[in-house]
């Protein structure tokens, strides 16, 4: 099932499914994950570089808005 979501920062709003999510995060290798991550294509992705992907963005937000995020999208987000 895909799933929708929305997250506002910067007084701008960005709406994504967790169907771009997959898509946009394919042919992207990793960043260096510091304390969290989401499993996509066997690789462990930092949320922050999720959102960033499907958002186009590189405007300020918390990871903590990522994480949750991603999880109303239906991903785990895990811990080192």
């Amino acid at each position: 099932m895909i799933r929708q979501t929305s997250m506002r920062f910067s007084g701008e709003e960005y709406t994504f499914t967790s169907e771009d999510v997959s898509r946009i995060s394919r042919d992207v290798p990793p960043e260096r994950i510091t304390q969290y991550f989401v499993e996509l294509h066997g690789r462990r992705y930092p949320p922050k570089q999720l959102i960033r992907l499907v958002t186009g963005t590189r405007k300020k937000f918390n990871s903590a808005n990522a994480r949750s995020a991603l999880t109303r999208l239906g991903f785990v987000v895990k811990s080192q």
